[in-house]
């Protein structure tokens, strides 16, 4: 297997965590690479260590431009990107050794469009998976798995077909304060025939960036931002069944939900006293419905009914699971 593999890395303010991430890339077991890092405006010293690692290794490009966000900063990855296949890496995660030889082991024997894991590391999780087991999924599957999420959302711990995103122009929308990484995989799922899906854990999903965007309680970018993705994806998503609308049904009672935490973290009820009393009426409208939602494993229909019962109790319920987590880390 010679394919070029183009592994592309959104930068902004990450010095603290950047040189594992790359260090990571550039020692994988799989050596054919295109590595493209997009400095987007970083006010650190982020761009400069991207700079200093491609002055040692010719693999490496970097793109310096103003902040466009994550989204932007992928879309001027793909618009350069010359390899058979593109996967997407945040700054501040990083990968096992055989993360890219994983990868194309699933997406290029199957022939698929895309493949993914559906396992991560975190870094207070690096327990392995006994067993792997190799699945297809099928465009309508891979939707609703994608919205429920029984797979971990974001466009990382995943490969692309790089011919293939071309073909359809698929890429990010930057207007999206939060979520364009849902907005990418489900759309790019519509269009896939194969979806080769892994269980395997190789890539690390770092919970203890404490300067995260999805760390930090933002009711403007995160709460607010995930309710607008979920209207921009309604609005360009023609659903071709009832199980990917219910699927999309769901996860948007989910964002009520995250919306509801990141108000009541940021002790901004008052400010939102509107959105505040919008988000409880519809996780109690809806809790019932998931309850009994088939799809989803007992845990989330016995959250569906703590949320019932109390909205605001389950969120400073997450807010505290959170901060523990965080200390923990």
């Amino acid at each position: 297997m010679n394919a070029l593999v183009t592994v592309a890395v959104p930068i902004c303010n990450v010095e603290k965590y950047l040189p594992t991430c790359l260090n990571s890339i550039v020692n994988q077991t799989y050596r054919n690479l295109e590595i493209i890092l997009v400095d987007d405006g970083s006010p650190d010293l982020s761009g400069k260590i991207a700079d200093d690692y491609a002055s040692k290794d010719s693999r490496i490009k970097v793109v310096h431009q103003s902040n466009k966000g994550y989204g932007g900063a992928r879309n001027a990855a793909i618009d350069i990107a010359s390899g058979n296949y593109i996967t997407f890496v945040d700054a501040d995660d990083y990968l096992m050794p055989d993360f890219v030889e994983y990868m194309l082991n699933l997406i290029v024997p199957q022939k698929a469009e895309m493949a993914i894991s559906k396992n991560n590391f975190t870094t207070s999780d690096l327990s392995q998976i006994k067993e792997d087991d190799i699945e297809i999924y099928n465009s309508k599957q891979a939707v609703i798995e994608f919205f429920l999420p029984n797979i971990q959302l974001g466009a990382w711990n995943k490969i692309y077909d790089n011919k293939f995103l071309k073909e359809y122009n698929l890429r990010f929308v930057p207007e999206l304060k939060t979520g364009e990484g849902l907005q990418f995989i489900t759309h790019a799922a519509y269009y896939a025939n194969k979806i080769a899906v892994g269980r395997r854990k190789v890539y690390v999903y770092r919970i203890n960036n404490a300067t995260s965007a999805t760390t930090k309680a933002n009711v403007e970018r995160q709460g607010i931002g995930a309710l607008e993705t979920m209207d921009y994806i309604r609005d360009h998503f023609a659903f071709r069944s009832k199980a990917e609308k219910k699927g999309y049904d769901y996860h948007r009672w989910g964002c009520y939900k995250y919306c509801l935490r990141q108000i009541v973290e940021s002790h901004t009820e008052e400010e939102y006293f509107d959105l505040y009393k919008k988000c409880k009426r519809k996780l109690r409208r809806g809790a019932i419905s998931v309850m009994f939602y088939s799809r989803l494993n007992i845990r989330y229909r016995v959250v569906a009914f703590i949320i019932l019962l109390s909205p605001v109790g389950f969120a400073k319920l997450q807010i505290w699971e959170k901060n523990n987590r965080l200390k923990q880390s």
